[in-house]
């Protein structure tokens, strides 16, 4: 492609559009990749805020022959939001539910709202949009309907296309039109190719209505090809032609869809089966019972799952580890009917069993969703890759293609993932390839030209619901035929005359093989922390599959960042893309050094989400430390990298003289030189305390115990600001009869170090501190920690420090959190079991969720008789220094009004709110007027009261 063309169309947007116009190679970089197998490296990226920024970016690169991608949320399993030329991002800003027609059922919203905010914003009326991929979280109303996606409930809500009611889209010449039923009779148009366009389709409906009658898949559950089976309906509506076409017809601005009534109830029955084409054989008698959804779980996603921290329990309630199980849900009015039916299913089939609860249900239903991540998840060459993932068969067929695709891949000699929706024959199977090998890639496409033969035998489709993209376009002329084939091809141009719109695309689709992203690695780079259990950076990097969940803006952590900004950049996949890509040799070594690779790594605050919320476990924490230390060890560390990375040092000689250092620092002038160093005005710095935590602890009264002792691993802010978090530890502690210790000679956890890139000194850190505690270690004398960034520290970062350090892996077992370890200690905590007056809104930190202790957290203040109730807010934002940098700030107020001040806001008076971390606190007393308490002092209250004090 010229670079003149792009150089001249980016002059001109940038002084006609509204939006964002991106052409480094980082942003193109990023968008290089979705959550499928490939990679093509665009020429540009656009982000309209309007839809007349679409009619004039897609007018002026029609007008120079440079292609157009729309993208939505990235998370095509089959390259369709991959291409050259232009990426159109309209999940930025185009996200807004435009009206909503309760009485009528109907919604208009824009294209790059996700399906999950959609029916936020529709539950109180009782409605949602009914279909419902396993991506919906993320996945956007825009790419649905150019996917035609569906979901484990089709049998009752049918596919995306059949909700659209009507579009206005940007024709490819940057024209406009509305597509609807209405708009068609009348025959309404516009200039360029709006003028003619509904008379061809009226020709070409005229003209192949037949041949499709005759010869298209009658099987209903299809996303392969263009929908021609719209053709046939009694009042034609050209908006369903957008339904599986890619992006490659027209760019929609806006839908209006129909909705469907939210089910009131549900229940579930689990059914176990040695083998699968054994569970495909029970679903027609299972569909008899009419279920809402039967959905398929394979042995491997099952053993999978279990290794997979945030999944380990979901699936605990089955035995063994069978070789597949069906889940049937039943949906209906109320709890009483829908139970019935479960247990009607349960008495015809031996081995079902029934799930009636909440919580229960949605564990299953969470490992379900995430079958693609969990299986990514698992670390190796081989990856269970898409290609014949998304055939679909009718239910009556189901067993023979299940028995023959198994045969197909043992004569192959492949392993494969087996799950998906079984009620309506669409089976998601993963091959396990190496597609950096040659023989994986000649696998894949010899596996997926057998695999058609099948589809053709047992009349199905190569696509249920995923499409076709640069996966599977290819195959719809032998999928098709010639004649039906010859009609798609004429729709594409009665659209799209100069093949502007996603090409390659649906029809004329190259070979699969091309514009694969796997490779081997080609950059080497001298890491400072140990890779080795991932299998490297770059395999580390790799384990990204761009499937997306950390767009999701509900629930969790994951992704602070792009939760507060909405950008793909700021993405925890961004972040592993480019390190895949530097790693893999698409950019020079030294773009690493660049501020544009920096920016994409700066407002990752560290929160960890990602090891437990990515079902694939990619760990961009880890990366961004590693990242942090290659780019300041080549550039040089700040003043106030040093500053922040030596608060420990620095707060004990501010201990000193407490009085004066604090009024010092807050003076104009000491603000101005921090405003210099690039601290905030904004902040105020945490006051040091009058006394330390120590002092206070070596001349309080102690009270006798019975000889169990306990280290109590004092951190920097108990120490020096808060020590009254200490003494409530102490206090704690020796109600429980344990003996406190203080290591005088322990050193800072390393985190501020870790925080700022200065891993070598947070090493010198870890080795010391390994040394003084392992003594407790050999005397079998646990270690409680207060401040969850520094138990993390220990349990996370320092595996990457000290790899093999035989001395810290005695050492882990036998360190706690406070809450954890007085959890521990079963009913030896003299805290009233009475129920006590108010609420608690407990905001758990970051840090704290990611190791899996603030169950234990929230469970232990409740069984003290406190109502305490989880935040469920995303990260406060603080992130230790993170909020106190200057051009951090209002990123740093932005996460927290993503979630958790507004939920601080909404508690009300009387319920107190309680913090586990010091960076919560901080955040919480700064940006609201909330007056948050730590954990340790609701603990000590309830020592205190039961105690009369």
């Amino acid at each position: 492609m010229e670079k003149s063309k792009i150089e001249d169309l980016s002059r001109t947007l940038a002084t006609q559009i509204r939006g964002e116009i991106r052409k480094s190679l980082v942003d193109r970089a990023i968008y290089s990749t979705d959550a499928s197998n490939y990679r093509i490296l665009p020429e540009a990226v656009v982000i309209p805020k309007t839809p007349r920024d679409i009619e004039i970016t897609v007018s002026e690169a029609s007008a120079r022959d440079i292609p157009v991608t729309v993208r939505g949320a990235g998370t095509s399993l089959a390259g369709q939001a991959v291409g050259e030329g232009i990426i159109l991002d309209l999940s930025k800003y185009m996200n807004r539910v435009i009206d909503v027609d309760a009485g009528g059922r109907k919604v208009r919203v824009e294209p790059g709202i996700s399906i999950d905010n959609l029916n936020r914003n529709l539950s109180p009326l009782g409605l949602m949009f009914g279909p419902d991929p396993s991506s919906a979280s993320v996945a956007t109303v825009g790419g649905a309907v150019a996917n035609n996606a569906t979901g484990a409930h089709s049998i009752l809500y049918g596919m995306a296309g059949d909700h659209v009611i009507s579009s206005n889209v940007v024709l490819a010449d940057g024209s406009s039109l509305e597509l609807s039923g209405e708009n068609y009779k009348r025959r309404g148009g516009g200039p360029g190719i709006a003028e003619s366009l509904f008379e061809k389709l009226a020709a070409l409906i005229k003209e192949s209505g037949e041949l499709v009658k005759t010869d298209f898949p009658k099987h209903w559950r299809r996303a392969s090809g263009y929908s021609l089976n719209y053709f046939l309906d009694e009042e034609f509506n050209p908006a369903k032609l957008l339904a599986s076409s890619e992006g490659t017809l027209a760019v929609s601005t806006d839908f209006e869809l129909n909705l469907v009534e939210k089910p009131l109830s549900s229940a579930l029955c689990v059914i176990p089966f040695r083998e699968i084409p054994e569970a495909m054989d029970s679903v027609l008698e299972i569909l008899s019972h009419n279920p809402s959804a039967i959905e398929l779980i394979d042995g491997t996603l099952i053993g999978l799952a279990r290794r997979k921290k945030g999944f380990s329990h979901s699936l605990s309630f089955i035995d063994g580890t069978p070789g597949s199980i069906l889940v049937v849900e039943f949906q209906g009015d109320d709890e009483r009917q829908t139970g019935e039916r479960a247990k009607n299913l349960v008495k015809s089939l031996d081995s079902a069993f029934a799930v009636l609860g909440s919580e229960e249900q949605k564990k299953i239903w969470d490992v379900r969703k995430a079958g693609l991540g969990i299986l990514m998840s698992d670390r190796g060459s081989r990856k269970p890759v898409p290609c014949i993932e998304d055939v679909s068969v009718p239910a009556e067929n189901l067993t023979r293609y299940t028995r023959d695709v198994t045969s197909l891949l043992d004569e192959f000699g492949l392993k494969a993932a087996f799950y998906g929706h079984a009620s309506t024959g669409c089976l998601h199977i993963r091959p396990l390839l190496d597609l950096r090998e040659q023989k994986g890639v000649s696998d894949m496409t010899a596996l997926s030209e057998r695999t058609l033969e099948l589809v053709l035998r047992y009349s199905g489709v190569m696509s249920g619901e995923h499409g076709d993209g640069l996966q599977r376009s290819y195959l719809n002329e032998r999928l098709f035929g010639e004649d039906l084939y010859s009609v798609m091809k004429k729709l594409k141009e009665i659209f799209d005359p100069r093949g502007v719109l996603n090409p390659g695309k649906v029809v004329r689709g190259a070979d699969s093989s091309s514009n694969l992203r796997a490779r081997k690695s080609e950059e080497s780079i001298n890491t400072f922390l140990d890779w080795s259990r991932e299998g490297g950076l770059a395999a580390a990097a790799a384990m990204c599959n761009g499937q997306g969940v950390c767009r999701k803006t509900a629930d969790g952590i994951m992704c602070p960042s792009y939760r507060a900004t909405l950008d793909e950049g700021d993405t925890t996949r961004a972040r592993a893309n480019l390190l895949r890509e530097l790693l893999l040799g698409h950019m020079d070594a030294d773009t690493i050094y660049e501020k544009g690779f920096y920016d994409v790594f700066d407002l990752c605050v560290g929160c960890k989400a990602c090891r437990t919320e990515c079902p694939s476990g990619v760990d961009v924490g880890k990366m961004k430390t590693e990242f942090l230390a290659l780019y300041k060890n080549k550039t040089g560390f700040t003043a106030r990298d040093s500053l922040f990375a030596r608060v420990h040092e620095i707060s004990s000689v501010r201990s000193t003289l407490p009085r004066f250092l604090n009024r010092a620092l807050e003076s104009s002038f000491s603000r101005g030189l921090l405003s210099l160093a690039g601290i905030s005005r904004r902040r105020s710095l945490p006051q040091i305390a009058e006394d330390t935590f120590s002092r206070w602890f070596r001349k309080r009264k102690r009270n006798p115990q019975n000889g169990k002792q306990v280290v109590y691993f004092h951190d920097t802010w108990s120490e020096f600001f808060y020590p009254e978090i200490g003494k409530a530890v102490t206090g704690v502690l020796e109600s429980l009869g344990f003996q406190v210790i203080l290591e005088k000679q322990r050193k800072c956890c390393g985190r501020p170090m870790l925080s700022t890139g200065m891993v070598e000194k947070a090493r010198e850190n870890a080795v010391h501190n390994v040394k003084v505690l392992s003594d407790y270690v050999r005397r079998d004398i646990p270690v409680v920690f207060s401040e969850p960034s520094c138990l993390s520290a220990f349990r996370d970062e320092y595996a990457d420090l000290l790899p093999d350090n035989k001395s810290l892996n005695a050492l882990l077992p036998n360190i706690h959190s406070l809450c954890e370890f007085v959890c521990a200690q079963g009913g030896n905590f003299p805290g009233p079991g009475k129920q006590r007056d108010g609420r608690i809104l407990v905001h758990g930190h970051c840090h704290e969720r990611s190791i899996g202790d603030f169950e234990k957290t929230l469970s232990l203040l409740n069984d003290l008789g406190y109502d305490a109730r989880s935040s469920d807010a995303g990260c406060c934002g603080m992130a230790g220094s993170f909020g106190y940098e200057k051009e951090h700030y209002e990123i740093s107020k932005a996460m927290g009004e993503c979630g958790l001040f507004p939920k601080i806001r909404n508690s009300g008076k009387s319920e107190r709110v309680c913090v586990t971390g010091i960076s919560c606190l901080e955040q919480v007393s700064h940006f609201t007027e909330a007056a948050p308490v730590h954990v340790a002092l609701l603990l000590e209250e309830s020592i205190q009261d039961k105690s009369g004090k």
